[in-house]
């Protein structure tokens, strides 16, 4: 998901809001001075709520509009948002001054008119607000500007989150992200239930963020660890002067000690793929390789008693030990030397080459091409689209009437008989990849430029998510992921499936 610019992304920082909400206590020259020490404490970006009284509710005198009990107790509903609400003929000025002050802007809209007001401001992004995740005219009216949605679930249950989900993806959403919340005012320490950060991301496979009504930062900093990639918080000059959301907001230097919590736990979790740290690079000269423990020549054989695995470890692997007993030597050896490949003849060790170059051959297909797909699809640790392994005929019934825009093989560029994977290409420009990863040594932005070349002259087709392709992988398949990672791909909404 990118939002004015900012990627929000498991390997991003954690992208944080201070929410305004009535926080300026009618007053807009305090609105534009809590739009600047938010971006000073560091948050990304300053959400307002767009709303007027009328658009909430009505002037009903009957019981059940006045509010019962919290921190609201026997407030009447219309007067609770006549004091709480940010004038309409606010926004473009707020918008205004955010823009110039350099941090993003956007807002929760209650209905039609506020979504009109902000799509003419421009706005980067929309809230639903957790009380409005019911409302589905709402969210379809939200989902058909394609903006991106971040949702709130306090109060939800998982059907209507599903519910939801499915509106604003069928009116036009791409990009959505939950907010784990709890609608207490402010919510306490055995309320908060972290855990289902963790929930509604396996469940629903989109970014999950955290809503956060507890007091202090504590919450959002383990929000974090748990996967987070968003805190909205709410953020006041100065709870002092009161106001109807003040009690559970943070002021500045609260937000300020949350970045620095969150960017700390950030900076501990480290990415989403394995990965060695670089204080560990000076390793490499304590772990053991194959050295030499006596003089020889040119010709000389290599006895066990010649060669040992010791530290440090610049010489050969020691999985080359038994292999290179026997040998003959190439160059001249003492006692103390790192072994190299180039002392032996090649022919002679252990194959290592790893696929560096390939060629994409189309499916024609021909029944060669059938049954190595075939052998490709029974080996394939992570599947996507099957859940049963098709018959060898239903396959072949598959592959001769698939509906792709373009499926290929890949070859070996140096060795066409070493296939190592297969890929196709959807309408949408969705790519499901099957492919070896122990085979190869080339990188992702390798493969993804040789794609591009292959497809550039069938029909133009334009994502519905990104300029180029995306990339549908297991959520299990670590070792996938990283090798787009490592090219600097970004992860956004991974395609999820039922093992």
């Amino acid at each position: 998901m990118v939002v004015d610019g900012f990627e929000i992304s498991s390997n991003s920082a954690v992208y944080l809001i201070a929410e305004m909400s009535a926080n300026h206590n009618g007053s807009i020259e305090t609105a534009f001075k809590t739009i600047e020490a938010a971006k000073e404490a560091g948050a990304n970006a300053i959400k307002l709520q767009t709303y007027t009284p009328d658009t909430l509710t009505i002037k009903a005198e009957r019981k059940e509009f006045y509010l019962s009990g919290g921190l609201w107790d026997g407030c009447h509903l219309y007067d609770l948002y006549q004091d709480a609400h940010t004038p309409y003929e606010w926004h473009e000025k707020l918008f205004d001054h955010a823009l110039s002050t350099g941090i993003s802007i956007f807002s929760t809209p209650f209905d039609d008119t506020a979504v009109e007001l902000l799509e003419g401001l421009d706005t980067p992004a929309y809230k639903i607000a957790s009380f409005e995740i019911i409302d589905t005219p709402l969210i379809a009216r939200v989902a058909s500007t394609k903006k991106p949605i971040f949702m709130s679930t306090g109060a939800a249950s998982m059907d209507e989150i599903a519910e939801a989900i499915r509106v604003a993806r069928k009116h036009g959403a791409e990009e959505i992200l939950l907010f784990h919340c709890v609608s207490s005012y402010p919510t306490t320490a055995e309320d908060i239930q972290l855990k289902n950060i963790e929930f509604l991301k396996n469940r629903y496979g989109v970014l999950v963020g955290l809503s956060d009504h507890t007091i202090g930062t504590d919450a959002g900093f383990l929000s974090v660890g748990l996967g987070a990639v968003a805190i909205e918080k709410h953020f006041t000059l100065d709870r002092s002067k009161g106001g109807v959301d003040a009690e559970f907001s943070s002021n500045p230097a609260e937000f300020r000690e949350l970045r620095s919590k969150v960017d700390l736990a950030k900076q501990m979790l480290g990415m989403d793929f394995f990965i060695r740290s670089q204080s560990e690079k000076q390793s490499s000269s304590i772990r053991r390789s194959i050295y030499s423990v006596s003089n020889k020549k040119i010709g000389d054989v290599i006895t066990r008693d010649d060669i040992k695995i010791i530290r440090p470890g610049l010489g050969m692997h020691p999985r080359f030990f038994e292999s290179l007993i026997g040998l003959d030597l190439k160059k001249e050896i003492s006692f103390g030397d790192p072994l190299d490949t180039t002392m032996f003849d090649s022919r002679f060790l252990p194959k290592t080459d790893k696929c560096s170059n390939i060629k994409l051959v189309a499916v024609v297909p021909t029944s060669a091409q059938i049954n190595m797909l075939y052998q490709l699809l029974k080996i394939r640790e992570f599947h996507i689209s099957h859940k049963v392994m098709p018959t060898l005929a239903e396959h072949e019934s598959f592959v001769k009437n698939h509906p792709y825009r373009g499926w290929w093989l890949m070859h070996d560029a140096d060795d066409e008989s070493i296939i190592v994977g297969s890929v196709y290409v959807c309408f949408d420009n969705s790519v499901g990849l099957n492919l070896n990863l122990d085979l190869i040594s080339f990188t992702a932005d390798y493969f993804a430029d040789t794609l591009t070349q292959v497809i550039a002259p069938l029909p133009s087709e334009p994502s519905k998510r990104c300029g180029e392709f995306f990339y549908n992988i297991s959520p299990l398949n670590v070792a996938m992921k990283s090798w787009f990672i490592d090219s600097a791909f970004c992860e956004s909404q991974i395609a999820f499936m039922r093992d």
